[in-house]
């Protein structure tokens, strides 16, 4: 959860409040420098009042060492304020401190560095004592630093990377318009919001959805405004829009978000959401593309905020060169001490690819060869080193709607607002110099239950339009609407199902005052309309209760019976899912279906997971997953089934199997045991074991084959 302004506040209050009286004091030695014993709780108070005050934040800073210093520099140009410890002091090791653990350490002294305890935007209760205790026992630490101080320490040098690094340059570099990920995320965004992406138990995602992201041309495409190229654009763009919040994941399911109001303020204020989400990336870097092995820790990204955030040290006219920063990072990076990787980051594919079209970075070409990058004027801003606003042309109308409900929207005039407005209500088929979209039934339909209107739509396509809209596409657009707003909603109702379409005909035929909505169903929009004596009832449901059990599981394993007395109307759209419906029954009042390889293999595509086969199992039937059934939804991830060429010995009796089974000198010369009184031997083992057995006086008889 991202917070801002008094939630970082409540938050820090919350984590003061859990020191241990002791702990608190020292602190507080620090920070406020009480002169009386107040009580913890006046403690607590007057450390949040010296965090307010700018003057006493300067004069603590300056009384740090100056490791701590930069710390907090490189975190507030980073405009993220939670950091993992595993990836915050291999940074300080970088940048020349002698023992980033001790630097940290006089962070948390100082008060202006906390452990995070409870996530934030919750108010959790801890108990808290010790800090050097808790990082050693605490495997993935995070720590956070209170937004005001650190932007207090933006004006505290950095350590400039070793060696010749720039260049000198009068020249004048590209710079992108900064829109090229916001349309990605929000092509891909489109795309997500009907088919979520599943994962798999290893944490990668299925293959239909990895060819998904692999295969659409438009997402898996370069960067049609970046000066590089990068490995899984698709993939990056996910792993981009997770750590945005704009996707998010539930229980092994990556679900579209709302497109909320922050996607719709100014492009600085996106770009920045951006920038401050780069740290939580995972499992993709510009060195492998996808990788599900890097989701638990990757020392790339850190890597990335530091080398930007050093590319504001460049004097005027110079330009970075990326292999030489990369270099010079990777030689100090304890990561890589002992190792000769070449290039590991890829920081000249990350600066090309995703940098440049983030509009953080300008680039040209040197003449020695290679890209040179600097910060743009929108990248200073963004990490803190400028204050001044970075203007932007204005282009009103920069979209073109053609009678062929086509949309041509010119990237020079496209705002992040325009954006979402567009997503919204138009499919995204082409992104280049000049977008394409299409006006689409499913897209308006989209719109409209996102709150737009028929009038809505019409003004947003006038306000950016270049020429009014032509009147086909306003037909269409009424069309759409109308068909929109004439779906019926009942505030109560009572939905009848019959057995089979004639009973429902029938009953329509004799005057039921119901609407049809499918072969079996109707809906009756006042229950006392509804004569029952001129009805036999089967069954009623609550949808309240949970559902009923009324499944019953042969013994095959794979025949499900469906007691119609007892089911309700959400049964079929179950079964459907995972079984095949069978013909009739021969036993009254049931409907059977099958589960079989095909249908389950159906289940399996559109990302059934095990858990929720199991639950249905356990809710409809009242009994656990039968091993058949399983066997089909988990069978093609299991490892080869193995085939053996085996002897099997039969044994008189159970007493004189486990006595070989026993001996050591037997037991050695057998490979498994089939039952009570079978044993598996390997064809290299019968002489051996004949010998044996011929010392106790016991024969082998063969069977001829």
């Amino acid at each position: 959860m991202e917070l801002t302004g008094d939630l970082w506040k409540d938050h820090l209050a919350h984590t003061l409040s859990g020191y241990e009286e002791k702990l608190l004091r020292l602190v507080s030695q620090k920070l406020s420098r009480p002169r009386n014993q107040w009580p913890p709780e006046e403690l607590v108070e007057r450390n949040l009042v010296a965090l307010e005050n700018p003057a006493v934040i300067d004069r603590r800073i300056k009384e740090m060492p100056p490791g701590g210093r930069q710390i907090l520099a490189l975190v507030g140009h980073s405009k993220q304020p939670c950091w993992p410890v595993g990836a915050l002091l291999p940074l300080a090791h970088v940048l020349g401190s002698v023992d980033g653990l001790e630097d940290l350490r006089e962070l948390f002294v100082a008060g202006f560095a906390y452990p995070l305890l409870f996530a934030p935007g919750v108010a959790g209760k801890v108990r808290f004592k010790d800090f050097d205790a808790w990082l050693a026992t605490t495997p993935a630490a995070q720590v956070f630093f209170y937004p005001p101080v650190t932007q207090r320490a933006l004006t505290e040098p950095l350590t400039p990377p070793e060696g010749a690094w720039y260049v000198e340059n009068a020249g004048t570099g590209f710079e992108s318009d900064g829109l090229e990920w916001l349309l990605r995320l929000t092509a891909m965004w489109q795309r997500i919001a009907p088919a979520p992406l599943r994962r798999t138990q290893q944490r990668d995602f299925f293959k239909r959805d990895l060819d998904r992201l692999r295969e659409d041309s438009l997402l898996a495409a370069q960067p049609s405004d970046g000066l590089g190229q990068i490995p899984d654009p698709g993939l990056w763009a996910v792993a981009l829009g997770l750590a945005a919040g704009l996707l998010r994941e539930i229980e092994g399911e990556i679900q579209a978000e709302p497109l909320a109001s922050e996607w719709s303020q100014d492009l600085e204020s996106v770009l920045t959401k951006f920038w401050s989400s780069l740290l939580g990336v995972q499992s993709w870097n510009a060195k492998v593309g996808w990788d599900v092995t890097l989701e638990n820790a990757q020392p790339h990204f850190p890597c990335y905020i530091l080398a930007l955030t050093l590319l504001g040290l460049l004097p005027e006219n110079a330009w970075a060169q990326p292999e030489a920063l990369e270099s010079s990072l990777v030689r100090k990076h304890p990561y890589w001490q002992g190792q000769t990787p070449a290039q590991p980051l890829a920081l000249e594919a990350f600066f090309l690819g995703v940098a440049y079209p983030l509009k953080l970075v300008q680039a040209i070409k040197l003449a020695g060869g290679g890209f040179g990058v600097r910060l743009s004027p929108m990248g200073q801003r963004i990490l803190g080193y400028r204050d001044a606003p970075v203007p932007a042309p204005q282009f009103p109308q920069t979209i073109l709607v053609q009678p062929n409900l086509e949309i041509l929207a010119y990237r020079q005039g496209l705002t992040p607002e325009l954006v979402v407005k567009l997503t919204r209500l138009a499919t995204w088929k082409g992104l280049g110099g000049a977008c394409t979209l299409q006006l689409e039934p499913s897209s308006v339909y989209r719109a409209l239950e996102m709150g737009e209107s028929f009038s809505s739509i019409v003004q947003t396509l006038d306000r950016y339009g270049m020429k009014p809209t032509p009147a086909p596409v306003l037909d269409a657009l009424k069309t759409w609407s109308n068909k929109r707003e004439r779906i019926t909603v009942y505030p109560s109702a009572a939905l009848l199902e019959f057995p089979g379409p004639a009973e429902l005909s029938d009953a329509l035929a004799r005057g039921l005052p119901a609407i049809k909505l499918t072969d079996r169903l109707a809906v009756v929009a006042n229950e006392s309309q509804i004569d029952y004596r001129h009805f036999r009832m089967t069954g009623t449901r609550d949808y309240v209760l949970p559902p009923e059990k009324c499944v019953s599981v042969e013994p095959d394993g794979v025949t499900l019976s469906v007691d119609l007395s007892r089911s309700d109307l959400l049964l079929d759209t179950e079964l459907s899912r995972f079984a095949e419906p069978l013909g009739g029954s021969s036993i009254p009042g049931r409907r059977q279906f099958r589960i079989t390889p095909a249908s389950m293999a159906q289940a399996r595509l559109k990302g059934m997971p095990l858990a929720t086969l199991e639950q249905w199992f356990h809710n409809r039937t009242g009994m656990p997953l039968a091993p058949a059934a399983r066997l089909f939804l988990v069978g093609a991830e299991a490892p080869p089934m193995q085939v053996r060429r085996q002897i099997v010995l039969h044994i008189p009796s159970e007493a004189l199997a486990e006595g070989l089974w026993q001996w050591p000198e037997t037991r050695a010369l057998l490979h498994a045991r089939l039952g009570p009184v079978a044993l598996a031997v390997l064809e290299t083992q019968i002489e051996p074991l004949t010998r044996r057995l011929a010392e106790l006086g016991i024969t082998l008889h063969f069977e001829e084959s």
